[in-house]
């Protein structure tokens, strides 16, 4: 059970990291008020959903191949290490110009949709659970990310968020990515024995 807490809190803290979806809503907790917030959190969790859905349905065939496994992981571990050195040494600023959207919600799910980056981040972390239970796995990983974004709606309407603390969340994402990373490379590793085993 404590891997699903792993999930929920490696899924909370990579909603966190600092990217378009996570700036659309504190922008429109700032700008506006928590409803634009809560609104935009609808919208960027729906993209989320379709997305999880998508990798939910390829995964369900092939996911508990040793191959697959041992290869999703090698790339999902350099993807998340490669991104964790990037965001560590990334200086964040905010951009605190309103745009006043009218349909808030679409503009968030057509943000989060045209991130085909979220796709492959859900298809790597879910990899290592793979044996697990799929389902768990994905709602752990949904409720990790729902409730980052709901945090940050929240927070951002209520007093203005600095550059600071989203530096130093970018640090936390980091330290929690390699650490992921290297968990992924345990699972290769396994995925390799059982290949050559076979």
């Amino acid at each position: 059970m404590s891997e699903y807490i792993v999930l929920a809190f490696v899924g909370f803290i990579a909603a966190l990291t600092p990217g378009p979806d996570i700036f659309y809503v504190i922008r429109q907790g700032l700008c506006n008020d928590l409803k634009s917030a809560l609104i935009a959190v609808t919208g960027i969790l729906t993209g989320n959903v379709i997305y999880l859905s998508l990798v939910y349905l390829g995964l369900g065939s092939i996911g508990k191949n040793s191959y697959f496994q041992f290869i999703v992981g090698i790339l999902g571990a350099f993807y998340l290490i490669r991104i964790a050195f990037i965001i560590f040494n990334e200086k964040v600023t905010i951009d605190k110009n309103c745009y006043i959207s009218k349909d808030i919600y679409k503009d968030a799910l057509l943000l989060n949709l045209s991130n085909p980056k979220a796709m492959i981040f859900f298809a790597i972390v879910v990899t290592p659970f793979l044996s697990k239970n799929i389902m768990l796995s994905f709602v752990n990983l949904f409720l990790g990310i729902c409730s980052a974004f709901i945090l940050a709606a929240i927070i951002s309407s209520k007093i203005e968020l600095e550059e600071k603390i989203l530096n130093i969340i970018n640090k936390i994402a980091a330290v929690v990515f390699i650490a992921f990373g290297i968990k992924l490379l345990f699972v290769s590793l396994s995925a390799f024995e059982k290949i050559i085993g076979n």
